[in-house]
């Protein structure tokens, strides 16, 4: 019997969700031995989704495809003008979301397939 190897790449995200996990933990920690913390940063949290979403868009590697780059930089976009009131819009920008399904669609080559689909689809 073949037994199924795990993903290439679960170090690294056990790692990432490691380090999520660790700074949350250090902020609550802080809130809770009273240390101010500037909470006025925390509107630019949609910047570092933005430039991941740029970095996969521009230079797709095995951990950020092209598509995954669209999503990213989508949501990235779609909260920056939800805080930032950009172009006169707010939390109502959700058509960016179906311009990034065109969007990924297009660089797909096709509809959008999960890939338990898609390997039957190639045997």
């Amino acid at each position: 019997m073949n037994e199924a190897s795990p993903p290439p790449h679960r170090g690294r995200s056990r790692f990432a969700i490691g380090i999520i996990f660790l700074m949350l933990g250090i902020v609550l920690l802080a809130l809770n031995l009273g240390v101010h913390l500037p909470w006025h940063l925390w509107k630019y949290f949609p910047v570092p989704l933005i430039a991941l979403g740029l970095w996969g868009v521009v230079s797709p590697n095995g951990n950020l495809d092209r598509v995954g780059g669209v999503w990213l930089l989508a949501a990235g976009l779609y909260c920056l003008i939800g805080v930032f009131h950009l172009f006169g819009l707010g939390w109502n920008a959700w058509p960016i979301f179906i311009v990034a399904t065109g969007a990924s669609i297009i660089m797909h080559g096709g509809a959008p397939t999960c890939p338990k689909t898609r390997d039957r689809e190639n045997r």
